[in-house]
């Protein structure tokens, strides 16, 4: 396997989904600024999402996860 390149310390997946039907899934990882919230990532994701797709100007959220970027090691319970 391939040596991991730099990842932020969380991975999102954000849907939304524009007045006309069109939807546009973005995913990735960032990793937020000390004291941000879920709803500011969510904020800054749309921000970004509408930047480099206009269309998804005034879209509606139909996903949005963003969870901790790591797994918990073979036999061990996820706390």
């Amino acid at each position: 396997m391939d040596r991991p390149t730099a990842q932020g310390s969380h991975v999102y997946v954000l849907t939304l989904q524009n007045p006309q039907h069109s939807a546009c899934t973005l995913s990735g990882t960032y990793t937020p600024p000390p004291g941000m919230t879920r709803f500011d990532v969510l904020t800054q994701l749309r921000i970004d999402m509408v930047r480099q797709y206009p269309s998804m100007e005034g879209a509606v959220v139909v996903y949005f996860a963003l969870e901790p970027n790591h797994l918990t090691p073979a036999g061990e319970v996820a706390r």
